[in-house]
């Protein structure tokens, strides 16, 4: 009996935290503005927007809500504005270690979510949005 207790015990605890992350629905995008610390700011192509969608639904996996406070400086910012004129933005912030993690705030529901970026990752964002 006490092993069935353990083994339910273990499946429990997994399949909870399996669904600490999620997959979102990425934000629609009809414009985007980029800014931050040495970044020359303004408004995104129409190329850059379609790649910055691009990028955002090859990372619509591994967000899960805000657990601590957002470090600062943020190095990358994204204001984005849907069709409907809703507004989203994306935050990346690299540490000198070279990890980097994205928020993505939303209005509606109202939540900031949270998701590590690798390197190479970081990289394709900032050449999709031309910085």
């Amino acid at each position: 009996m006490r092993a069935v207790v353990r083994v339910a015990l273990i499946v429990t605890l997994v399949l909870n935290l399996a669904g600490c992350y999620d997959v979102i629905k990425t934000p629609e995008i009809a414009t985007a503005s980029v800014y931050g610390p040495g970044i020359s700011g303004g408004s995104l192509s129409p190329g850059e927007v379609a790649q910055l969608s691009s990028w955002l639904r090859a990372h619509d996996a591994g967000w899960r809500p805000l657990m601590e406070t957002a470090p600062a400086p943020i190095t990358l910012a994204i204001a984005i504005r849907g069709p409907t004129g809703r507004q989203s933005f994306l935050q990346l912030f690299e540490a000198k270690d070279g990890t980097a993690m994205a928020y993505l705030k939303e209005p509606i529901p109202a939540r900031t979510l949270q998701r590590y970026v690798s390197a190479p990752d970081v990289a394709a964002l900032r050449a999709a949005v031309g910085h």
